[in-house]
């Protein structure tokens, strides 16, 4: 709670102290009277607090890599009598930003806007506002915090890419998915009416012989399904190539939902979430992305068999740096059970050929940016 000066005015009054009791000159004893006045009005100063609340938000807490956000914090004196100026501050990514904090009459509030870092995916802590207080000789600081924290999430550049291949299907009449998607003209099965229920969709010879209202169920038996595989065995990457494999599976995602595709999205170290046709659940895939790191305890893309075990009628495609090959017989071992399996290695600075696996076709790059160009050579 002393500053340096106040350390320096303690010392200076023990020494004005010890020398006017051993010289007995009385101009020591009124420095060191001085002093200790000065010390009790600046500890007296910065002790009584000051009736401030702090709130803060963001605007947007969700952004891309390089887009503008700003963290608005808004100070209001709700104490009788008006506040003195001070100094508040706010930490961002591990950064502290000053916010300059006018004297406040009772019930006035204060406005910053404080622009936020956005060069890199993540999820960043904002706050909480720390308010720093001095007396006016400066001999005492207290530090006090204001608000709750709050987390500016970042997604991953994302590059113009088409949606993974999807093979052919296997069945034209049925479907090889586990949970397919109604709203289609196959005829699947009968169920129990539930309010809001299409009328034009109930059975009537079921109804005729069991007395309940039964509707049709009908799916959508040739709908591609796409699942997204991310890498995130620490030892397949070197420098930077996690980033660009992010970035490349984050494009991935965002071509499958631009498509209208059912998308799964998972990582070989447990992650995982889904997005409907429509798109519901893409912001949950992008979260994970924002945030994602690549680990040393992860099994890497063996760790597609478990990923694997229930899926059926799924095109995949995976994502990775450049993994040695006893790394890489998990997708052999489940191709079987995808309709198409696609590979997409980052990563690759001497020009190398793709790595070979067994029934799926395997894309090699330098970056992010040489795999975008590449796929869109490819696939179009």
């Amino acid at each position: 709670m002393l500053t340096n000066n106040g350390q320096w005015a303690v010392g200076a009054t023990l020494f004005l102290l010890i020398s006017g009791w051993i010289f007995s000159y009385r101009l020591f004893w009124s420095g060191a009277a001085m002093l200790i006045a000065a010390l009790v009005i600046g500890f007296v100063w910065v002790t009584r607090r000051p009736r401030l609340t702090a709130h803060q938000s963001l605007r947007p807490s969700v952004v891309g890599v390089g887009e503008p956000a700003v963290a608005i914090v808004t100070t209001s004196n709700i104490g009788a009598r008006p506040s003195a100026p001070l100094i508040a501050s706010n930490i961002i990514d591990g950064q502290r930003r000053a916010i300059d904090v006018p004297r406040l009459g009772a019930g006035d509030q204060h406005r910053s806007e404080l622009r936020l870092p956005t060069g890199r995916r993540g999820h960043f802590k904002v706050g909480p506002l720390t308010i720093e207080r001095s007396d006016p000789f400066g001999l005492f600081q207290m530090t006090t915090h204001r608000g709750t924290s709050v987390t500016l999430v970042v997604h991953p550049e994302i590059h113009q890419m088409t949606a993974l291949p999807t093979g052919h299907r296997r069945e034209l009449e049925g479907t090889a998915s586990e949970r397919p998607q109604e709203g289609g003209i196959s005829f699947h099965s009968l169920r129990d009416y539930k309010p809001g229920d299409d009328l034009r969709l109930i059975h009537w010879r079921s109804v005729a012989k069991t007395g309940e209202l039964m509707i049709r169920k009908n799916i959508i038996t040739s709908e591609p399904r796409l699942m997204v595989l991310l890498d995130t065995w620490a030892g397949s990457y070197a420098d930077e190539a996690f980033e660009d494999a992010v970035r490349v599976a984050a494009s991935l995602v965002s071509a499958g939902c631009e498509s209208r595709y059912p998308v799964m999205f998972h990582t070989t170290g447990g992650l995982s979430a889904e997005a409907t046709s429509s798109g519901l659940g893409r912001s949950d895939i992008m979260r994970i992305l924002a945030g994602v790191h690549p680990s040393q305890n992860d099994p890497g893309l063996n760790g597609v068999v478990r990923v694997a075990e229930r899926v059926e009628g799924v095109s995949l495609g995976a994502v990775t740096g450049q993994p040695p090959p006893d790394r890489t017989l998990g997708i052999t071992r489940v191709r079987p059970r995808f309709d198409m399996v696609t590979v997409v290695q980052v990563g690759e600075s001497f020009d190398r050929p793709a790595m070979r696996i067994p029934g799926a076709l395997v894309l090699n790059g330098v970056d992010s940016l040489d795999v975008a160009a590449r796929w869109k050579a490819r696939f179009g």
